[in-house]
């Protein structure tokens, strides 16, 4: 963190002595180049005519060295090439903080721009976003989100501009090879049948709070599940959130491990679940654009300042304990269609209230169009806008 505040200080003094660029320069900052920002990173590197070059800052130097080795552009921030970065940027979007960079809100001119990182049960205030309060512009999935974000969370309203969720126009579209995103994720064997993917949210303000629902151990927990997938020619994917770390080390038939902090492409992983199994996590929002089996467990939030969406808007059956989540696992593994004619009606409420008219496949176009606003950066026919 040092290293990246005396770089951010540098870019700051270096700025003002800077050429113009024939290129706009357009940093990502977040955890992962994932969710909104890789949304956004492959619209602007499909569309090189924009003239801009986009780049993904991390403080990760395990997971830059992962990026260049898939050809995706990233900057160390503990590097120099962090200097020359920010020294000539002219926006930067983030989807979580900014961390040292804080500083360049106040002693710059760089535009920044916030997507964050999901729409959320968890309940905030206007503590928890004073730095997003001074970027230029937030982008919100909705109507319902722009009101949250100004009455509870202590936005100005000229700061919230509503673009939809650009990691949603996947799940809309849903023009992705299942098979090849099955073989990304090492998912290649023949008996891999349907896919359950259990994402339970992390510990966050209760930190006595196990990954395992219902008081279950680890054991008896992948037991059932376990024996489940493999008399349903079904598998288990056990998906730990980024700040759970890597979850578990588990091994058991039927059940596959991919933890968000080694694979951070969930949209993907949506696109190839049959089925989601999950508590208060955000994921659920996301998967319901796919209109498929939501189960959510009844278990205690673990949030301190209470909830953003209450517990109306979990649009599927509600788990009491282990006995009935396999009991609808069973069924809705054989008979998804049960699940569609009890729920759906809700599920589409709740995608109205939650997305409005935004997820149609098209929000990702729309955050680019409110960074050429305040960017200059030019049309796809090279007009500047």
């Amino acid at each position: 963190m040092a290293l990246f505040a005396i770089n951010v200080i540098a870019a700051i003094l270096f700025r003002p002595f800077c050429n113009k660029k024939s290129k706009k320069k357009i940093v990502l900052y977040g955890h992962k180049l994932s969710g909104n920002l890789l949304a956004i990173y492959e619209y602007l590197k499909a569309h090189d005519q924009v003239g801009c070059d986009v780049v993904f800052l991390t403080m990760d130097q395990r997971y830059y060295y992962e990026l260049i080795a898939d050809d995706l552009s990233s900057v160390l921030a503990t590097r120099f090439q962090c200097i020359k970065l920010l020294s000539k940027a002219d926006a930067v979007i983030s989807d979580h903080g900014l961390h040292v960079m804080s500083l360049m809100l106040y002693f710059s001119n760089l535009k920044f721009f916030d997507v964050w990182h999901g729409i959320p049960f968890k309940g905030f205030d206007a503590k928890d976003f004073r730095i997003q309060q001074r970027y230029d512009e937030c982008w919100v999935a909705s109507p319902l989100l722009e009101k949250i974000y100004i009455e509870r969370f202590g936005f100005r309203p000229n700061k919230i501009k509503i673009t939809g969720y650009a990691r949603t126009d996947v799940l809309v579209k849903q023009d992705k090879n299942r098979e090849q995103i099955k073989r990304s994720f090492g998912l290649v064997d023949g008996d891999i049948g349907k896919i359950v993917l259990f994402a339970p949210t992390w510990k966050q303000d209760a930190q006595q709070r196990s990954l395992f629902p219902f008081g279950m151990d680890e054991r008896a927990f992948f037991r059932a599940l376990s024996e489940l997938a493999q008399r349903n020619h079904a598998t288990f994917v056990m998906r730990a959130h980024l700040n759970s770390g890597n979850g578990t080390n588990s091994t058991w038939p039927g059940i596959v491990q991919l933890p968000h902090a080694q694979y951070p492409d969930t949209e993907s992983l949506l696109l190839v679940s049959d089925i989601l199994v999950c508590d208060w996590s955000s994921i659920a929002f996301d998967f319901l654009l796919l209109n498929r089996p939501t189960l959510f467990l009844d278990v205690e939030a673990p949030f301190a300042k209470g909830f953003s969406l209450d517990a109306s808007y979990r649009f599927g059956p509600i788990i009491a304990n282990m006995g009935e989540l396999l009991e609808l696992l069973q069924r809705y593994l054989n008979e998804p269609w049960e699940y569609e004619a009890r729920y759906s009606e809700h599920a589409k409420k709740i995608r109205n209230d939650v997305y409005g008219e935004y997820a149609d496949g098209a929000a990702t176009i729309r955050c680019v169009g409110r960074l050429r606003t305040h960017s200059g950066i030019p049309d796809i026919n090279g007009e500047l806008t």
